[in-house]
């Protein structure tokens, strides 16, 4: 309808200045008439440009950004988990000079060096970055108590840095601390589908909902202890008829994420 406007705009322009040429009610010669019709054809060519040209720049513009549905969104909502006063009072000593803004969600590792090394779980914001985010921040205590952050490793949801599974008990190796907890996850639907994939030999008992993502169903992630003393990220599968399958488990590499 734009379209036919503007030409019959155009043409009704031309037939105006025609007439203006000619007079109205005058008999107007031939040689007249055929410079009006070649004039109007000009300006309807010209018109019929106009318009595809615009149309042309209305397809070449951007459409508006849609939201992200491929991507991971972090849950943010998860319950810290139980630590003792030492290990609370030792990470929220520390935080307080490094810089960043973290909530504490839980220990997960320790490992025993000249002194003791201690992996938390946090999420927030380093000092360099706006985007907040789950981390590893590990801790290292010397023998005469003092405690300094040795390593804050931001934890990428695609890219997890793996490791074979240690036993328990191998010397130098970072172990496991808690045992999880049933039930953990904020999300009630996130947590009965993990119920439904939690039947393998190794049992996982979650820390925290790391992730969603939303495809044709969910995909989940959520971080675990498993009852093999190993820590995993484990993802899985919701799909629209609520089904759930396990994608994976991986076990995640502590001494990658130590910062040493």
């Amino acid at each position: 309808m734009r379209r036919m406007n503007k030409i019959t705009a155009a043409i009704a322009c031309v037939a105006t200045i025609g007439l203006v040429v000619t007079g109205c009610g005058s008999a107007a010669p031939v040689v007249e008439e055929e410079k009006i019709d070649n004039e109007m054809a000009i300006a309807e060519s010209e018109a019929q440009n106009v318009v595809a040209t615009e149309e042309i720049a209305e397809d070449a513009a951007p459409t508006a950004e849609k939201p992200m549905v491929g991507g991971w969104a972090l849950v943010t909502d998860n319950t810290p988990g139980m630590m003792s006063e030492d290990d609370s009072a030792r990470i929220n000593a520390v935080l307080k000079f490094q810089g960043g803004d973290f909530d504490v969600l839980g220990l997960v590792a320790t490992q025993v060096v000249s002194g003791a090394n201690y992996m938390y779980l946090v999420y927030g914001t380093d000092a360099g970055s706006t985007t907040p985010g789950y981390y590893f921040i590990t801790v290292y205590e010397d023998t005469n108590g003092n405690d300094s952050i040795i390593g804050v490793t931001p934890i990428d949801l695609t890219a997890i840095q793996t490791g074979t599974p240690l036993g328990e008990g191998a010397t130098g190796a970072w172990v496991v601390k808690g045992t999880g907890k049933p039930g953990m996850l904020p999300d009630q639907d996130a947590q009965a589908s993990f119920d439904a994939i939690n039947t393998g030999d190794v049992m996982y008992n979650p820390v925290a909902l790391l992730g969603t993502q939303v495809v044709s169903g969910t995909n989940y992630k959520a971080l675990c202890r498993g009852n093999d003393q190993n820590l995993y990220v484990v993802t899985w599968y919701k799909d629209l008829q609520g089904n759930s399958s396990l994608t994976s488990a991986e076990c995640v590499n502590i001494g990658a994420y130590s910062g040493m």
